[in-house]
Parts: C-alpha cells; structure tokens; sequence
C-alpha cells in the first residue's frame, strides 16, 4: 500500500473517454476551468484510451459506457488488473439500479455520474459534481485492484440499456432508504468517504449515505441540492426521511465504515477519512443517536451494503473478503 503524500500545487491529470466528438470538446473546456485540473487527453473508444494510458499517465478517468469496439466495462476489465486508475463513469445509461453501474463498480470503477438530460441548462450543476469527484478519487488508492494478468473472457461489447438489479448503487453524496428486505443499498469503493447506515428495527427501515465531505459551510448551495456530500447535513437529512416513514429517533441507530487514509493528501482534502469520521460520529452523538457499530481508518476502500429486515451492515475489501457489523 503506498503511503500518502500531501500534494496541493499539482494539477490532476484527467482523460476523458467518450465516443462523441461534441461531448469530449464540451467536458474537456469545462474541466480545464478548475486551476487544480489539467485534462491531458481524450479518447473515443476503449482501444484509444488504453493505448493512451502509458503515454498520458493521467491520475483520473471519466469514463463513457456505450462506444464502439470497445465499451466501458471491456475497458475497465482490460485497465484495473494491469494498471489500476481511478475512474468515474459518466454515462446516460448508469442509473443508481441499473445492472451496467453495478458491472462497471464490479470491474473497478470508484464513481459515477448521470448524464444529464437537460441540454445546457444541466452543465454547471455537472461540472461541479465531477470537478467534487475527480478530487475525491484522485485521494483514492485503487491500487488492490491489479492482479496477476489472467487470460478471460471479456464481456460482450453489447450493453443492456434495460436490465435492472436488486441493489441500489449509491454515489458520492447520495442517500436511500428502504423497507424492501429485497432490495440492497449498496456504496462501492468508500475510501475516505464514510457510509453512514441507519437502522430502524421496530418499522424494518434502513437507510445508508455515502458521505464525502465533513462540512456543508464549505458549499452551501451543494448542501441544498446534495445533502448526502456532507456530514452535517447527510444525519439531519437521512434522519428526516426515515422520520417521515414513522422511524422517531428513539428507534434509530447507526453504523459507520469507511474513513479510510488516502495516498495522496490534497489541499482542503487532508486528513478527510478521519476528519470525515469524526464529523459523523459528532453530529449522531449531537443528536441523540447511538453507534452500534464502526469500521473506520485503515487504508482500506471498503465496499457496504445495508437492506431492510437486517440491522448488520456488511463490508468487503477483495483482500480480507466479508464481514460485519
């Protein structure tokens, strides 16, 4: 496992991949905005990207699901066991319960993104949800991922734009619940970011949030619209729906992972796992809401799920396997 460097002055080397044109222009001038973003290279298919990759060293990857030749998840099963790089997926057809977001974590991807529907009115509110997620998982250590090179079968380039699943794929900042005991609420890769379940026992009611950020004054007006990005706002917030479903607080409790040490420190971002963690377990203990369990810190990227009927939350991590709390 590497151990982490604090890095503020350099720039975030990004290549994008998609297989349009206007889309690779667009993404490309909105990214280069941010002084701490340098995007370095666009790709139009997996085959290009790959063949970048050793050239451009990029430190994140936005990724496009549906290209010619070679789509994104043949590109990430031929990327993560040789030269694993975190990679956020930014694709129309990665809905939350859709089954190519869940292949697309399964293959190593640590994010993902919607594409959005509404034309140019969506391109702030899109660019400042990647420009939030490309700094988080440059912090990433997706280092685990690479193997020993085994010959496979690929997936089909062919993707399924229908097909659904039982799990419920929570993003960075996002946050469910549920009383279906058949659906799973699910955070692949946390890394620092804390997955903050809530268990109702008496009404079998859970809900999780994928919590990146430890404070909403940094950005209020993201506060507002994403409240599961931080930890101030994502307990307030996941404690009111569950309010609203007849959880009263009394009946609540809470487990927490994730808060894991990043390989690189950067800027505002420094020492998050922990500063995450605390921030969490402040605002439970402010309102009245008890720990039963906690797996925090390490430098793990610990992947949990939570469902209704069930007050355990599992883990798992390839290298030790599942667990619970």
């Amino acid at each position: 496992m590497q151990e982490n460097t604090n890095i503020s002055n350099q720039k975030i080397k990004v290549l994008i991949v998609d297989d349009q044109a206007l889309v690779l222009d667009i993404l490309a001038k909105g990214l280069a905005k941010d002084p701490m973003i340098e995007v370095v290279g666009t790709a139009t298919d997996g085959y290009i990207a790959l063949n970048q990759v050793n050239r451009l060293k990029p430190d994140v990857i936005i990724l496009d699901m549906e290209m010619p030749r070679m789509n994104g998840i043949q590109f990430l099963h031929n990327l993560m066991p040789v030269n694993p790089i975190p990679t956020i997926v930014l694709s129309a057809l990665t809905e939350k319960d859709s089954q190519i977001t869940k292949e697309a974590f399964e293959a190593g991807a640590v994010d993902f993104q919607p594409k959005p529907g509404a034309g140019a009115r969506a391109l702030p509110e899109l660019f400042s949800q990647l420009i939030y997620k490309i700094k988080l998982a440059y912090t990433q250590d997706v280092s685990h991922l690479k193997k020993v090179k085994k010959e496979f079968k690929l997936p089909s380039n062919h993707l399924d734009r229908t097909a659904k699943t039982n799990q419920i794929i929570l993003g960075m900042g996002a946050m469910d619940i549920s009383n279906d005991p058949n659906k799973v609420l699910k955070i692949f890769a946390l890394g620092s970011c804390i997955g903050l379940g809530l268990f109702c026992p008496s009404k079998n009611i859970v809900g999780l949030a994928h919590v990146a950020l430890p404070q909403s004054n940094t950005d209020k007006e993201k506060a507002e619209k994403l409240p599961g990005y931080f930890a101030d706002t994502a307990v307030d917030t996941l404690l009111q729906k569950m309010n609203e479903l007849g959880c009263p607080k009394e009946k609540i409790f809470a487990k927490i992972a994730g808060g894991a040490k990043t390989k690189i420190e950067l800027g505002e971002y420094f020492s998050i796992g922990q500063r995450n963690t605390v921030a969490v377990k402040a605002g439970l203990l402010k309102r009245g809401i008890k720990i039963l369990g906690e797996d925090t810190g390490d430098t793990i990227s610990r992947t949990v799920s939570v469902k209704a009927g069930d007050t355990k939350m599992q883990i798992y991590f390839p290298d030790k396997g599942t667990w619970e709390i």
